[in-house]
């Protein structure tokens, strides 16, 4: 099972491995899209889902923490799970070679806490539609290291789809703003992010690569679960360590958290759901493919990002039967049923 993660090209079944990376694609596109909007509500408004409310939490690094300590616990109980129901496989998050697999694991893990940390405090400080520009100079970086890190043999083709796609993203980012005006250190601080996730992206394939290779011995049956949940416990110490640093002058964020209702807290943490999603598939997609590969699907992401961004903070008429009925509440209507759901937002 593991074999077409290391080596995609000579896959015995093309058309089966096609279809993996398009639905990786996929789940990637809209996962990546509802991280970044749902968090900005959580730090700038606050979230409600009818009965129970969180007030604005904002905490970034915080947040980060602890959606990220939620997703690898969850993907520590889920290995154990699977290693309980299906001992066939040798790697398992308490086996042997652990030091091995942190070697391999540990470089992506601490980059990713540390980019999530950052990408949600840029997020505080800027519009969605300002950061979503600004995150699409990622795949410039992408390219470079796959180039010049990872070895990669890029062609013209790729090269010439790389640039296309920052330039189509920058496009798309650029109108979904109302203005470009913003301060420096906000600015500096969201541009900071894209070359983290390219540092991230190539480090992931590195460990991809030794990790899931079908003749490693030391992590034979090694599932992309088992990875993801390391990788996240080293992702949410980072965090926790910026944390602890930046967020615990005035009001410490763990005072803050205590303040809030058990509701409150609980949606908080429903953004760890798209997290889980997110980084499981990214491990997928990463072994399945190449750095250049991701990069370039990355740049995609602008456009369902832009999309959902649009959805969720315009007024007036929108598209699919969604419309806005006051500021603050959202009615979707099931065309077939006739059936509502109703979400609205906490006003600051």
């Amino acid at each position: 099972m593991m074999a077409d993660l290391s080596q995609p090209g000579v896959s015995k079944n093309k058309s089966l491995w096609r279809l993996k990376v398009g639905i990786a694609t996929l789940i990637f596109c809209l996962s990546v899209s509802a991280v970044p909007i749902y968090n900005k509500l959580v730090f700038a408004e606050g979230v409600c889902d009818g009965k129970a409310c969180l007030r604005k939490y904002p905490y970034p690094m915080a947040t980060a923490f602890l959606q990220l300590s939620l997703v690898s616990l969850v993907l520590t109980f889920a290995n154990i799970c699977g290693h309980v129901w299906d001992r066939s496989a040798a790697s398992w998050i308490f086996g042997e070679h652990m030091q091995y697999k942190l070697r391999h694991i540990g470089p992506v893990g601490i980059l990713f806490g540390l980019k999530y940390g950052v990408t949600n405090w840029g997020l505080q400080m800027i519009p969605v539609g300002m950061h979503l520009l600004l995150q699409s100079t990622d795949i410039i970086w992408t390219i470079f290291l796959a180039e010049f890190v990872n070895g990669e043999d890029l062609g013209l083709v790729e090269v010439l789809a790389a640039l296309l796609s920052a330039a189509g993203s920058f496009l798309i980012g650029l109108h979904a703003v109302d203005t470009i005006q913003a301060p420096l250190v906000p600015v500096l601080v969201n541009l900071l992010p894209p070359f983290i996730l390219a540092l991230c992206v190539s480090t992931l394939r590195m460990g991809a690569q030794e990790l899931f290779r079908p003749d490693n011995e030391k992590t034979q049956g090694m599932s992309v679960v088992e990875f993801t949940a390391i990788k996240l416990c080293l992702s949410s110490i980072t965090a926790l360590s910026l944390a602890m640093l930046c967020e615990t002058r005035q009001h410490n964020w763990w005072g803050a958290l205590m303040e809030e209702s058990n509701a409150g807290i609980l949606l908080m943490l429903l953004g760890a759901v798209f997290v889980l999603i997110f980084q499981v598939n990214l491990t997928w997609l990463a072994g399945l493919t190449s750095v250049a590969t991701v990069g370039i699907i990355g740049g995609v992401k602008i456009i369902p990002q832009w999309i959902i961004n649009a959805l969720f903070q315009q007024d007036g008429e929108m598209p699919m039967n969604v419309k806005w009925q006051t500021p603050i509440e959202l009615d979707i209507v099931n065309a077939s049923t006739g059936s509502k759901f109703i979400l609205s937002w906490a006003q600051t």
